[in-house]
């Protein structure tokens, strides 16, 4: 899966202010992105965010079930998603960054998420990550979510 370049930063700006919103999103974007045949990687902020993540994918929705493991995890098959707050040793197709700052292993994914609210906290740490993305001349693209 080489890939040449930059990759691709979305933003997907929700017209939530809850937390809650954008790990539904999260979810409901690796459904689409693994149902497409690729791997997805969900950084999160620390292990309880992994632990919140890692449940919501058993629950989120009823009909769909996504299989996936906590980076480090030990298995003989890679699921197409993994979950950790360390994507130093991580890569696949899309990265989705729930964490608070840039990702520090960029180059080794096709895509990077960013998923924002309304949150004035969560605005605030997004636009400091899209300037950041700016300045390294990243490909960016901004989609306003009504859902």
């Amino acid at each position: 899966m080489a890939h040449h370049g930059k990759p691709r930063v979305d933003f997907y700006k929700l017209k939530s202010s809850t937390s809650s919103s954008v790990n539904r999103f999260c979810c409901q974007l690796t459904d689409k992105v693994v149902k497409l045949g690729h791997t997805v990687f969900i950084r999160t902020i620390n292990e309880r965010e992994t632990q919140v993540i890692d449940d919501l994918l058993w629950t989120w929705n009823d009909s769909s079930f996504l299989p996936h493991a906590k980076l480090g995890d030990r298995d003989d098959v890679a699921p197409p998603v993994i979950i950790g707050h360390n994507a130093s040793a991580a890569t696949g197709h899309l990265l989705i960054n729930l964490a608070d700052e840039p990702p520090e292993n960029i180059d080794g994914f096709e895509r990077i998420a960013e998923i924002i609210n309304d949150d004035a906290d969560n605005l605030k740490k997004g636009r400091a990550r899209y300037a950041f993305y700016r300045k390294d001349a990243y490909p960016l693209h901004y989609h306003e979510i009504n859902s």
